[in-house]
């Protein structure tokens, strides 16, 4: 693939527009140790990969910045003092907010390591959201982890044309796609129940002559978050008791992660205001192994308007969830999502005060579930004891009116055997510590009966 796609664009602009990066990242820990030749060896299979790239903006108006191999040589870094063994998660945190990647420089993605006073070892592989996402990147780590000798990857694809010619022919590419899309967007909101929101509550029957109440919102999240700065929560749950008390309570693996999720948000207190809570979850759109978009995914939501009892019943979520994940397969989406090849050619200026007048479309949840990674513990000659993923944006101004998340927002993988779902807590005035999401998630978790191990 060697222009931005669709699913890509989101991260440009908020790098564009924002100058936020956001960062993806796995941590994997050994409590007996890892050599360190396998951390270099490591860096040596990723360089060979497809995160090892740069991008390269376009010398013609309106054309999609491109995708080159990356001429920098990447290098470990491992830290030279240990840390306490309860200090993996600081470590980790500090990491996927600091590190300094640069998707023009070619520094796409970075690996640092650790030891821990009893011996063990700390890694963590943090990647610009830009070049992959959770998927994309948990199958580079997997693929060299197999291949720790580096395994040759595919060649960039020979260019037929030459660069500026190549140019102006994705020029001319995206004014033909702006335009399908409006047309396909004006098709979506003439469709049956295009409009309907997305809760498919009744709408108000109130006389047109009687001027509608303003919609009740949440305080803005700028004021709940005055330090941008998400507390992190990382737990471990045993699958064969994550599956049994899903299938106890009438649900699958998906729909009790987002309850769980979901519930903590509930416990402290987020929805005491009677509004209900938008649960976002994405979905990979990735066609085939042989599918190489950086980015592939996309994104269904679900409103609850009760909040879900620990113990309960899972069929109405469970339900949501299907039915959302029909609807996206079907092709029926909001007339917004075709616009999106419009707003990649408007100037930036446009299209950020776009962004700013509306208001904040972020959900009070999301819940992503990257699904299972056999071998990804395998990414050094000793295997991992765990592994987690997560994500961030750097360089949230806290003096600024946008915060990357609204309540919670959680990642879940499964590895051989075990899940572990990291949790964000962006919310200050409800899950402002990590003490105060730990204990909103373990009082869920102990309710659904789930044998848990926090990092």
């Amino acid at each position: 693939m060697t222009r931005l796609q669709d699913q890509d664009f989101t991260y440009w602009f908020l790098s564009e527009a924002f100058g936020w990066d956001v960062v993806l990242q796995l941590v994997w820990t050994w409590p007996q140790g890892l050599p360190e030749n396998d951390v270099h060896a490591v860096v040596s299979a990723l360089s060979a990969g497809p995160l090892h790239r740069r991008i390269v903006r376009s010398r013609v108006p309106l054309a999609r910045p491109r995708w080159e191999r990356s001429p920098v040589t990447p290098a470990a870094r491992v830290d030279d003092e240990p840390i306490d063994d309860d200090a993996v998660e600081v470590w980790a945190r500090r990491e996927l907010e600091t590190v300094d990647l640069d998707a023009e420089e070619g520094r796409c993605w970075a690996v640092r390591s650790v030891r821990t006073r009893s011996g063990g070892t700390a890694l963590s592989l943090t990647c610009l959201h830009l070049v992959a996402d959770g998927r994309s990147m948990t199958a580079a780590a997997v693929s060299a982890g197999v291949s720790i000798t580096g395994r040759e990857s595919s060649p960039p694809q020979a260019r037929r044309l030459p660069l500026v010619v190549d140019d102006v022919v994705d020029a001319v590419g995206q004014i033909v796609g702006a335009a399908g899309g409006v047309g396909r967007a004006v098709v979506a909101a003439l469709r049956p129940g295009g409009s309907r929101p997305t809760d498919d509550r009744p709408t108000d029957d109130r006389p047109t002559d009687d001027p509608a109440p303003p919609p009740i919102t949440r305080t803005p999240a700028h004021v709940r978050a005055p330090r941008a700065e998400p507390a992190w929560a990382t737990v471990t749950v045993d699958l064969d008791s994550w599956d049994a008390a899903a299938h106890r309570h009438g649900g699958t693996r998906n729909s009790l992660f987002v309850a769980v999720v979901a519930g903590a948000l509930y416990s402290t207190g987020y929805a005491d205001d009677g509004l209900p809570v938008k649960v976002g979850i994405p979905m990979s759109l990735r066609r085939d192994t042989g599918d190489d978009r950086a980015n592939a995914t996309g994104g269904v939501s679900i409103v609850l308007t009760e909040r879900p009892v620990a113990g309960g019943e899972l069929t109405h979520i469970r339900g949501l969830c299907r039915d959302a994940f029909a609807a996206l397969s079907a092709g029926r989406r909001p007339a917004m999502i075709h616009l999106q090849p419009l707003l990649q050619i408007l100037p930036l200026s446009v299209v950020t005060a776009l962004v700013m007048s509306g208001e904040n479309g972020m959900p009070d949840v999301v819940a992503s579930n990257l699904g299972r990674a056999d071998g990804l513990l395998d990414i050094g000659s000793v295997p991992a004891s765990k592994v987690a993923f997560r994500g961030t944006a750097q360089h949230v101004d806290p003096d600024g009116t946008r915060r990357f998340g609204e309540g919670v927002q959680s990642w879940y993988l499964e590895s051989d055997g075990r899940a572990t779902f990291a949790v964000a807590g962006f919310d200050e005035s409800r899950v402002g510590s990590a003490r105060a999401l730990t204990v909103a998630l373990s009082g869920e978790l102990t309710d659904w009966g789930v044998q848990h191990e926090f990092w």
